[in-house]
């Protein structure tokens, strides 16, 4: 055979091909749907407003600086929420998603993490609280909880976006081998590492995203652990 009769090689596209499970790569994969997102906002923000709130009527007169921290992190993130939703919703009306997007996303997350630290800081370090039944207390466990999950989880799905290669490989649904991971996979994540203190079928990738997942595992471990003793021990009191 000649080198004319040689079978031509395929070009190459200068991709890697996708393996079995995992993304190819496509324009809108680093854009966050909008309404979902929308959505998780409003609920990160009610349940952000709701817990700082009920800090705030806990801890004692006397610990202003750390009340005062609180609602100053709690009025900037106020601001961004207003931006960050009035941006979604020009973006909804034109039907546009420009990648400077993301950027407000982060900056929100970030104060809401901020926030959030501050909450759980302050319910540690407090020693004492104000005379409160036990059952409401573990109602402002449950918000700590709850905000925990939320924040997080759009902390992984917009590193997931990010990222060229993700931050995160996700188990293969065999029914459904090219299937998208929506918010569902990155909600359980984030309660999974609440829960169990890290992953369990994921696979962790970048070391953003296992940062990321220490300060929540430290998180709640603070919660399941301090509070949660504070509470048997203010029951038992």
């Amino acid at each position: 055979m000649t080198s004319a009769d040689a079978p031509t090689p395929p070009a190459e596209s200068g991709r890697p091909e996708a393996e079995p499970g995992v993304r190819a790569g496509s324009p809108d994969r680093n854009l966050l749907p909008i309404w979902s997102t929308a959505a998780l906002f409003v609920a990160i923000q009610v349940v952000d407003q709701m817990l700082s709130r009920r800090v705030s009527l806990l801890v004692l007169a006397g610990d202003s600086i750390q009340r005062d921290a609180i609602q100053s992190v709690e009025a900037v993130t106020d601001v961004l929420f207003i931006a960050t939703t009035v941006v979604v919703l020009i973006a909804a009306a034109v039907r546009a998603r420009p990648r400077w997007m993301n950027r407000i996303v982060v900056a929100y997350l970030a104060l809401a993490t901020l926030n959030l630290v501050l909450n759980v800081g302050t319910l540690v370090a407090t020693a004492q609280f104000r005379p409160v039944e036990e059952l409401r207390l573990l109602f402002d466990l449950a918000l700590v909880y709850g905000n925990t999950v939320l924040v997080f989880a759009v902390w992984y799905r917009l590193l997931d976006a990010e990222l060229e290669h993700g931050a995160f490989e996700f188990p293969v649904d065999p029914r459904r081998p090219d299937r998208d991971q929506g918010w569902v996979d990155y909600v359980f994540l984030s309660f999974n590492t609440n829960a169990t203190f890290g992953p369990t079928a994921e696979v962790v990738h970048a070391r953003t995203a296992k940062v990321l997942m220490m300060v929540q595992t430290s998180l709640s471990l603070l919660v399941l652990v301090v509070l949660v003793a504070r509470i048997v021990g203010l029951a038992d009191g």
